[in-house]
C-alpha cells in the first residue's frame, strides 16, 4: 500500500511540474490575432520592445482603426524577412516607431506608415508601408523602383 500511495504522489509531482513548466512557456510567447473581411486569420507574435507612435497629419482615426495599423504593424515586423528590417529588429540599442499618415498614390487612398528608428537628435526611416483599408491589403514600399509591392499575409 506504501508502494502504491508513494506512485501515486511521484506521478501528481511530475504531472505538476510538467504543467507549471508549460505555463512558463506560454508566458514567454505572447502571440495575437487580427481578423480580415475575407474570413482569413492572421497570427503573430507580439513585438517585445515598445513601439512608438507618431502621427503625422491632421487625419482623425478612430480607436478601433490605430489598434488595427497597430497590429499591423506588429505583424509585418514578425513576418517580414527583409536583411534591413531583420538588422533594425536584432539591434537591442534599437528605438523603433511608427509614424501614420494618409496619402494617395496614383488616385488610390492609402494609409502610410513608415518604420523608424529613433536617435539621439533624428529619426531614420528604414521601411515604408502603404496599408490599403478597403481592401485590407498591406504593401511594401519599393524605393528605387518607386512602386508598392502587395506583402503576402502568411
Amino acid at each position: 500500500m506504501k508502494a502504491f500511495f508513494s506512485f501515486v504522489v511521484l506521478i501528481s509531482f511530475l504531472v505538476s511540474c510538467q504543467n507549471k513548466s508549460s505555463e512558463k512557456e506560454s508566458e514567454r510567447i505572447k502571440t495575437d490575432t487580427i481578423l480580415q473581411k475575407n474570413g482569413q486569420v492572421l497570427s503573430y507574435t507580439f513585438f517585445d520592445k515598445q513601439l512608438f507612435k507618431m502621427k503625422r497629419d491632421r487625419s482623425v482615426y478612430s480607436d478601433a482603426y490605430q489598434k488595427r495599423i497597430a497590429k499591423l504593424v506588429e505583424y509585418y515586423l514578425d513576418k517580414n524577412n527583409q536583411t534591413g528590417v531583420q538588422f533594425q529588429l536584432k539591434n537591442p540599442e534599437a528605438k523603433l516607431g511608427y509614424s501614420v499618415e494618409e496619402t494617395d498614390w496614383e488616385g488610390v487612398l492609402y494609409t502610410q506608415i513608415g518604420l523608424f528608428t529613433m536617435g539621439k537628435s533624428n529619426m531614420k526611416t528604414f521601411q515604408w508601408l502603404f496599408y490599403n483599408a478597403k481592401t485590407q491589403e498591406l504593401y511594401e514600399f519599393d524605393v528605387p523602383q518607386n512602386t508598392p509591392i502587395l506583402f503576402k499575409y502568411r
